[in-house]
């Protein structure tokens, strides 16, 4: 949802996803943001256009940050070791500056499934 290179923000997302879902077309069925902060403004956004989250629109966010389980209906997310992230990260970019190439390799990831996603159309 960003739609600048700004600050994350729940104001910016708020206004992101308002903007989104009164375009015309149809309605997405859920929205995923790459931060639980965007969630939380993408929540904002569905209660002020009258939508309900999970049953008119799904949200996910990533990170699982506190905030997650603060939101109603609590956020599904995807939980990301943040320390080890920004450990591979940095080792990424002293590669690139010693002229090496970055080790490949996968962070593990975990689904943390909560109130805030549905299937499509469900009651």
């Amino acid at each position: 949802l960003r739609t600048a290179p700004a600050p994350i923000s729940i104001d910016g997302a708020l206004t992101a996803a308002a903007t989104a879902l009164r375009t015309p077309g149809r309605r997405p069925t859920a929205i995923v943001c790459d931060d639980d902060k965007l969630a939380a403004g993408a929540y904002k956004a569905l209660r002020r256009l009258g939508l309900r989250v999970p049953d008119d629109i799904s949200v996910t966010g990533l990170d699982d940050l506190t905030l997650a389980t603060a939101l109603d209906p609590e956020l599904t997310t995807v939980r990301l070791d943040s320390e080890l992230f920004g450990e591979r990260g940095m080792q990424a970019l002293l590669a690139v500056l010693e002229g090496r190439t970055p080790d490949g390799g996968d962070i593990p990831v975990e689904l943390v499934v909560r109130a805030s996603t549905a299937p499509p159309g469900a009651p």
